[in-house]
């Protein structure tokens, strides 16, 4: 029993079993990140006192801690409790599948659209897509890899996180397996899919481009969708069919001012969508968000790195003064952007006490310790429940934002980042495949700064 109550950090009482680490310039040279800066600051929210900086005004890698400025932004443009729609509309023969943005829209969503349609006694139509709310995008950052999953199309009619899962078989012979696919579609597989996997080789046919899978033995793996308003639409064809509704197309158009509703979908609320990006760090649910409200604000649609300036405006018009960050995207993927830890530390006490439809900001970030969503934090008694925040990584970049509970009692916002500018602009230059070896080099620097960080939040947790 008193083993177990050991694991539970009281506020106020220093455990007895974690001394004090060792000063965090001892820890930052230990670290072994020749070439690296670290950056952060630590920031009293009763009060507003600096308790530590180094570095706090140096612009740094964010990667996904940016999405804490979208979910922030978002909420507040739009309100926790607002829902993206998408619908079903109808002008003589066509029917119109009209896309609104929902980060989160499923297969099953869209039977039960279809469903609608035949219970509204439609039995044939040519189908449109309307995918005209936002700009689409076939990727969300051109410098990743195009069999990137986390980098899929973008689009107002986006579908289950925008990928598909593509599975092939032996032939009956006993030979190479074969499997054709739409490329426009799908995304461009240029190499195998690791040491002896399949091979993707590019076809043109009369009904356009695809993509060949030739392998030695049956197998499977997640593409992304290039094209999603059309992959959705297509898809939506086939489940109206099992409904008994036939559809022809297809074809892309833009529903007219007086075409009759016939059905509609409302997601989750926002507040539960930032939740679930800031917890699993999904690139396409934070560009939708970001999409929306940009929208929301310029009247229309803008392109992904036009929506993330205006959001950044509007953030700095929210804070006071501009400098400090630049967003480039609304997930942290872009390697262009950067941000410092003084500005997201002000977005955190800026939102610290703002409910959004009734929760705080702070519950809806990653929690550490007894199988929170920090994952791997449990065997850290110093931090069990005590850091709330977002994590942000690629090769070369990493960072920790977000609000912690010290050992005093006192309630921190802080922001830690760690980047290698120079190596990561070296590997960039290397192209979206950047090989094995670069990849393992990359995980090696990550695990580094990933123990600096812990060994810099556990000295915060017990010294404030």
């Amino acid at each position: 029993m008193l083993a177990l109550l050991a694991a539970w950090p009281v506020a106020g009482v220093r455990l007895a079993a974690e001394p004090l680490p060792p000063p965090a310039e001892a820890l930052i040279a230990a670290a072994g990140l020749e070439g690296a800066g670290t950056g952060y600051i630590v920031i009293d929210l009763d009060g507003g006192a600096v308790l530590a900086s180094r570095r706090a005004d140096d612009a740094f890698l964010p990667a996904s801690t940016a999405k804490i400025a979208t979910a922030v932004a978002a909420l507040e443009i739009l309100g926790g409790g607002h829902r993206f729609e998408t619908s079903l509309r109808r002008s003589g023969d066509r029917l119109y599948l009209v896309g609104g943005g929902d980060p989160l829209l499923a297969v099953e969503d869209l039977m039960s659209l279809a469903r609608a349609g035949t219970e509204a006694g439609i039995a044939r139509a040519r189908l449109f897509y309307d995918d005209s709310l936002l700009l689409p995008a076939a990727e969300i950052d051109a410098g990743q890899s195009d069999r990137a999953t986390y980098n899929p199309g973008v689009s107002a009619l986006s579908l289950s996180f925008n990928r598909r899962r593509l599975v092939w078989g032996a032939n009956q012979g006993g030979g190479l397996a074969a499997f054709a696919l739409p490329a426009g579609d799908l995304a461009p597989l240029r190499a195998a899919l690791g040491k002896g996997g399949p091979l993707f080789h590019r076809l043109e046919t009369p009904d356009g481009p695809s993509w060949r899978v030739t392998a030695r033995r049956p197998g499977r793996t997640w593409v992304p969708v290039r094209r999603p308003s059309r992959f959705t639409a297509s898809l939506f064809r086939e489940l109206a069919a099992m409904q008994g509704l036939a559809l022809t197309g297809p074809e892309a158009g833009t529903a007219p001012a007086d075409a009759r509703p016939v059905a509609r979908h409302a997601g989750p609320r926002l507040v539960d969508i930032a939740a679930l990006s800031l917890q699993y760090s999904n690139n396409l649910v934070a560009e939708l968000m970001g999409l929306g409200a940009a929208r929301k604000l310029a009247g229309g649609p803008e392109t992904l790195a036009a929506s993330a300036a205006r959001l950044q405006a509007e953030l700095d018009r929210r804070l006071g003064g501009g400098a400090g960050w630049l967003l480039d995207r609304h997930s942290g993927l872009s390697s262009r952007a950067r941000a410092s830890p003084r500005r997201m530390a002000a977005l955190l006490g800026y939102a610290d006490g703002r409910r959004y439809a009734g929760r705080s900001f702070e519950s809806l970030l990653p929690i550490s310790g007894w199988k929170g969503s920090l994952a791997g934090w449990d065997d850290e008694p110093a931090l069990a429940f005590r850091v709330w925040a977002k994590t942000g990584s690629m090769y070369y970049g990493r960072g920790l934002a977000g609000y912690l509970h010290a050992a005093s009692g006192r309630k921190l916002a802080f922001a830690l980042f760690t980047s290698d500018l120079d190596e990561r602009r070296r590997l960039d230059a290397l192209g979206p495949e950047p090989g094995e070896e670069e990849r393992e080099r990359g995980e090696a620097w990550l695990e580094r700064a990933r123990d600096l960080e812990r060994a810099l939040l556990k000295r915060w947790a017990l010294a404030f």
